[in-house]
């Protein structure tokens, strides 16, 4: 099942971001600021993107796709990758240790920075949307098979924690071994304080949510189809709506602290917000590509990553 071929996916699948309007340039070394387009030598999809520091990075995407910098997104090199099953997602914990998730329950594994990937078990042929690892034994992964599911073994055995939903999940985020929230297709929003024994639902609206992201235990935001933003400062138990002005669909969230974040959808839509999500401003992405995911490693430092082979690097 591709994402870009099911719209019902693709409209769930959000976020806004950027910082500072300016211009998008193709990259050259320039120290300017901005979102500047990169060369990535694909034309495959790309739906994940994990970076570990300003530096290192890996983007995965269609087909099996995984690709690597060192340089901060200047130069990309492809990985060779045990499938031909499309990637949703790919997080990294450490230089060395990452996974990647996508169709047919692909889900696979590097110790060595993805010199070599490797594939984990995994049982039925529905589709990781998302995962988040804390730690090289513990995760969680979510998608098309209702319930939330977790190792405490790197991957190699999975448990299923049950949601008591029918709906599909399409983000997982975790700030460390007990505190989690899970996004659906629905428009819920759940959290754990358990690691997952057991979860809650904290709101349900009548938009499908594609991302969710927090901070600390108490600033969190989510997003998701029509340009929908939710902020929370108490970890959920209340979810405020906000104005992002567009009724475009939100793909991809990220903050880097209480107050900087972004969030990127559809059209090669960025979104910035400097004062918590209360207040969003559009910048220049330079392309009309769907973007569907996007991450920072600080305010001066971020990716976003979509249809076609797209990458943007923003330097600040």
């Amino acid at each position: 099942m591709k994402r870009w071929e099911i719209p019902l996916v693709i409209s769930f699948l959000l976020q806004a971001l950027a910082l500072f309007s300016c211009s998008v340039r193709t990259d050259s070394n320039s120290k300017e600021s901005g979102w500047i387009l990169q060369s990535s030598g694909t034309t495959a999809n790309l739906s994940g993107v994990a970076f570990v520091n300003n530096q290192k990075g890996w983007v995965a995407g269609e087909k099996g796709t995984i690709l690597h910098t060192e340089d901060g997104g200047k130069t990309w090199i492809r990985q060779e990758s045990p499938t031909r099953d499309d990637l949703f997602s790919v997080d990294f914990i450490d230089e060395r240790t990452g996974w990647a998730g996508g169709a047919r329950k692909a889900l696979l594994r590097t110790e060595d920075g993805g010199r070599s990937w490797s594939k984990q078990p995994q049982e039925g042929d529905q589709t990781i949307l998302d995962l988040d690892f804390i730690d090289p034994e513990h995760g969680w992964v979510v998608g098309t098979f209702q319930d939330v599911q977790k190792t405490s073994t790197g991957g190699s055995q999975w448990e299923t924690q049950s949601t008591a939903s029918t709906f599909n999940w399409t983000s997982v985020f975790f700030l460390g071994p007990q505190v989690g929230w899970a996004t659906s297709m629905r428009g819920d929003i759940i959290r754990t304080v358990d690691g997952g024994k057991r979860w809650i639902g904290q709101i349900r609206i009548i938009h499908p949510l594609a991302k969710i992201h927090f901070v600390d235990a108490e600033h969190g935001w989510a997003a998701g189809a029509g340009g929908t933003v939710l902020t929370t400062v108490d970890g959920g138990k209340n979810w405020t709506p906000r104005i992002s002005g567009t009724t475009k669909d939100l793909w991809g969230l990220a903050f880097v602290d209480q107050a900087v974040g972004w969030a990127v959808g559809e059209g090669g839509l960025i979104l910035l917000t400097t004062d918590g999500g209360r207040r969003w401003r559009q910048e220049a992405s330079g392309t009309v590509e769907d973007l569907w995911n996007v991450t920072f490693s600080d305010a001066a430092h971020g990716w976003a990553v979509g249809h076609g082979g797209t990458i943007l690097r923003y330097v600040r």
